[in-house]
């Protein structure tokens, strides 16, 4: 490849005979004849492509005991369209071939590829997402790959997907690629543990910028790029003469740093970019964020803000790691059509656009932002400069991130507006509590055969239960000792990869310096490597006024492991006016029954809350004098985060089938509807709608919505606070079940809402105008210019999908067929956020008789969409359209069809699963709901 580059002829290079030229019908083709005519060399295409492959962790092993020093130099060639071309050229050392090496890649072609300077051809070396290297040219010590490609865009938000701005039909660029997708891009060994420099070539067209890892080193347009090409070995067909004719740009990158494949980033289009003031000898990284033209005008009204917290927390982050910030630069850019919240590219964090605030957000709302900030901020050191060997420690990257965010947000000086945070980490902690209750909860630690169960471990176990179990960690040994033993850790393993023990054995040295006893690695043990949720019990007795004995009885949630653990926490003990009595640091030990001394003599309480400030794991169960007088005082705990916490422990009460739906919205309309903080609010209105939506039958519905809508649009009307009145508009929203209330909600969208200084968000007009469709009372002319109204102000993709979103929602059974078969048509052209769009309005309330023949529909299509599908679309299509019926008939429908998922189909397996766990406990809350209004009416 290198002779030829430099004019050698094709019998030195032993090329392949000219095959038949690729018709033209674009520039790319034209590149490609090129390309292939230049070479000689065979089109090689996967037939296997479309079948799914996950890389294992036997195979990542294997490949990781013989490569070492890998270094890949990239050129990427990005054409507006839906394909791009690329050359990687590859450098490694072999301690040992193998007849199984090979790189991993989810691609449409290979033009060019070499090893060792011997051209390699065969159908063989291109099949199922992998290109072999054959064992015949590889050789001991250093090997050199070169591999010239042909790729397409991707739609799915994996990978590098392409995106159109409806609004000025510009073209968008963004790779997201953890666990297993780099390969989706480019040939590579897409494996954690195989860090690797990158050097980066990039063409694009002119008025798009690039965003890298690293900052460019040169730009210029590509009829100038002829001395960098040879002395890369580029060759000049790779860009072709299209594009020398056209407006297209080269540009060269710095080299990165040793880093994981998912990681690397590629980021073009036509951004509009902010830049930070910071100057270098200030001590900040340059820093920079982008967004969409379209939404620049957005994003212009708390930039600033978005800069700040980041300077403040690369400051905390420098202080609690003892290492500055790693890397050249720190920019921050929002995506379209994101399928997550962030990601932690190197130098390039991307942020999802649902985080462009279009309207003012709330307090509470720009906090979970900084949350997000913080969290992929911290990623620069905890994952990026530090890495895991393999995705069994994926829940150390992100629960590390996850509890340092919020204890920066806590501490970190110029921060102070955010202490609050601490709430918000509780009311996160219910997505853990969920999992850990589900039949398919597994242990922090989990076992993670190959990269499918990596991505099925991007859960509530992974993020905020780890995260929890670090918070209790950090309680235990005190910030100075964690942050000393952090600092030891990233002195130690800096650039390298690393496994949870590492971490675990630099806490260990740093706490037995204090003198203090703690065996860390038994105390894991029991927290991460079993599985489950603890409950924790309050039980005592009273004497003369005053507490006897204390004890707190230990216990464990439905699908845990039956075993004690200790615990470190606080208990709170409140008088009859409700001033609490705090006691810290007690310990429960590792045993069913633990004697608490340290409350013998007080007071006898009125209630009692174990766990206050949240710093154990558990559920806490209340006795049940506390459960009495919480149902009726609830309002006058002053601390905001006890509050949240007695808020989920009812609502466990609720999922346990220990306390009505009814009882516990009567709660919600006598005590959640008075809260006023934010957080709290927000809290008890989303159990409120959950457990209306979830465990009320639905003849009861109506009944229990209903007052909730009217108290909470009454208290909407003398709201005078900003910040809750954005968060009544959203529920009242979310509660209107009546034609009643959408003509009010009509009205609001028509005339305003008429509330002093209440206005209502581009999301509220959406959601209103979702429910609208809905309505059989309401006529299609009617809602078509309502909707057409919004659609003139809004022709951003945000208002097409939520267009998507209304028309799946009328009640027409022809409309449900339609869309019913676009669902299934692997042919159709539109992404999948588009599709899942529709779904959500397709499974409307009210619309039970039109649904009816889905459900059949649905259990017959789902093993066909699960093994031809790709996964998102799969999980996409289930999450949206399963049936909202809670019956036996569907239990049994789930459960036969669990029977039927093959071992290895691992993801549909677990929803399946899940959802039938779910349905058998909706049934029966439920049926205690109708027993419980049973017995009311009697009385």
């Amino acid at each position: 490849y290198q002779r030829r580059v430099h004019g050698d002829s094709q019998l030195e290079m032993g090329c392949l005979p000219n095959k038949p030229r690729r018709p033209i019908n674009s520039a790319i083709d034209q590149q490609i004849n090129e390309i292939t005519e230049e070479f000689h060399c065979e089109l090689l295409e996967d037939p296997k492509t479309e079948e799914l492959r996950y890389l294992s962790e036997i195979e990542a092993k294997q490949r990781a005991a013989i490569i070492s020093k890998v270094v890949y130099t990239l050129t990427l060639v990005l054409h507006k369209g839906k394909e791009y071309l690329g050359q990687v050229f590859v450098e490694f050392d072999l301690s040992s071939t193998s007849d199984k090496l090979h790189f991993d890649f989810q691609g449409k072609n290979l033009l060019f590829y070499s090893c060792n300077g011997e051209p390699i051809a065969g159908k063989e070396v291109f099949v199922q997402r992998q290109i072999l290297i054959p064992q015949k040219n590889q050789k001991i010590g250093r090997n050199c790959i070169v591999i010239i490609f042909h790729n397409e865009y991707s739609t799915d938000g994996n990978g590098l997907h392409h995106f159109e701005d409806p609004e000025d039909k510009e073209e968008y660029l963004y790779s997201n690629c953890q666990p297993f997708a780099m390969n989706r891009i480019f040939p590579c060994f897409d494996q954690p543990d195989l860090k690797a420099p990158l050097k980066l070539f990039t063409v694009t067209p002119s008025h798009w910028v690039f965003i890298g890892n690293e900052m460019e080193q040169a730009t210029i347009p590509v009829a100038k790029a002829g001395e960098i090409l040879k002395k890369y070995q580029i060759p000049h067909s790779l860009i072709g003469k299209a594009l020398d004719e056209q407006e297209y740009l080269f540009r060269e990158f710095s080299t990165t740093p040793v880093l994981s494949p998912y990681v690397y980033s590629f980021t073009a289009g036509p951004y509009e970019c902010f830049l930070s003031t910071r100057k270098p000898e200030e001590g900040y990284p340059p820093m920079r964020i982008f967004a969409r033209k379209s939404l620049k005008e957005f994003v212009k009204t708390y930039y600033e803000e978005f800069f700040r917290i980041t300077e403040c927390g690369v400051k905390f982050f420098e202080e609690c790691f003892g290492q500055p910030f790693p890397f050249s630069k720190h920019d921050q850019i929002y995506v379209p059509e994101y399928n997550s919240g962030a990601m932690e590219n190197v130098g390039a964090v991307i942020f999802t656009e649902e985080d462009v605030f279009k309207d003012q957000p709330s307090d509470l709302t720009f906090m979970e932002f900084a949350i997000t900030i913080m969290h992929e901020l911290s990623h620069m050191w905890f994952g990026n400069l530090v890495t895991m060997k393999w995705w069994n420690d994926l829940w150390l990257n992100e629960s590390f991130a996850t509890f340092i965010a919020h204890l920066c947000l806590g501490m970190g000086k110029g921060l102070e507006k955010y202490r609050s945070v601490w709430t918000l980490f509780n009311k996160d902690k219910g997505w853990a509590y969920k999992e850990d209750q589900a039949a398919t909860t597994h242990p922090i630690i989990a076992s993670v055969e190959n990269t499918e169960d990596a991505e099925n471990n991007f859960d509530g176990i992974t993020y905020m239960k780890g995260a929890s179990i670090l918070k209790q960690l950090y309680y235990i040994l005190s910030h100075d000792v964690f942050c000393e033993g952090v600092k030891d850790y990233f002195a130690a393993y800096k650039w390298k990869n690393t496994e949870f023990k590492d971490l675990l054995a630099s806490l260990q040295s740093t706490l037995k310096k204090t003198g203090r006893e703690l065996n860390l690695e038994a105390w894991s043990s029991l927290w991460l490597q079993k599985k489950g949720l603890g409950e924790l019990r309050p039980e005592f007795s009273v004497k003369d006024g005053k507490i006897e004995e204390f004890k707190i009885i230990q216990g464990f949630s439905v699908n845990s492991d039956e075993v004690c653990r200790n615990y470190m926490l606080d208990i709170a003990i409140y008088d009859a006016s409700f001033k609490a009595t705090t006691i810290e640091k007690v310990v429960v030990n590792s045993k069913p029954i633990t004697l608490i001394d340290r409350l013998k003599g007080l007071p006898a309480p009125n209630a009692v809350f174990l766990n206050v400030n949240d710093y154990a794991y558990c559920k806490v169960v209340l006795d049940t004098a506390s459960v009495r007088s919480f149902q009726k005082n609830l309002s006058k705990v002053e601390e905001s985060i006890t509050r949240n916490m007695i808020w989920r422990s009812f609502w466990e009460m609720v999922r346990d089938i220990k306390l009505s739906s009814k009882e516990f919205l009567e709660i919600v309309v006598s005590q959640g509807i008075k809260e006023n903080e934010e957080g709290i609010l927000t809290t008890a209105l989303n159990f409120g709608n959950a457990g209306s939506n979830m465990y009320v039958p639905a003849e009861f519905l109506k009944d229990e919505r209903i007052p909730l809508f009217d108290k909470l649009l009454e208290r909407l009307k003398t709201e005078t606070s900003d910040n809750l009145k954005i968060a009544l508009v959203e529920y009242v929203i979310k509660f209107a079940i009546t034609h009643e209330h959408n003509l009010i909600l009509m009205k609001w969208l028509i005339e305003g809402t008429g509330i002093k200084d209440t206005e209502i968000s581009q999301d509220d007009k959406y959601a209103i105008l979702a429910k609208v469709f809905t309505d059989k009372e309401i006529s299609l002319e009617e809602k078509t210019h309502l909707l057409e109204a919004e659609m003139e102000k809004d022709k951003s993709d945000e208002g097409l999908r939520a267009k998507e979103t209304c028309e799946a929602g009328l009640p027409d059974p022809a409309n449900k067929e339609k869309l019913w078969k676009w669902y299934n048509d692997p042919e159709a052209k539109e992404n999948e956020h588009s599709l899942f769009a529709s779904m959500e309005g397709f499974v409307a309330y009210g619309q039970e008789e039109i649904l009816q023949p889905y459900i059949d529909k649905f259990f017959k299509v789902l093993p066909s969409i699960f093994e031809k599908r790709a996964k998102s679309y799969s999980e996409g299509f289930f999450e949206h359209l399963k049936p909202r019926e809670v019956s036996e008939g569907i239990i049994t429908k789930y459960e036969t069809l669990a029977k039927e998922i093959k071992e290895s189909e691992k993801t549909f397996k677990k929803l399946v699963t899940e959802e039938t766990e779910i349905l058998k406990r909706n049934l029966k809350a439920q049926n205690l709901y109708r027993s419980v209004a049973a017995k009311k009416q009697r009385l």
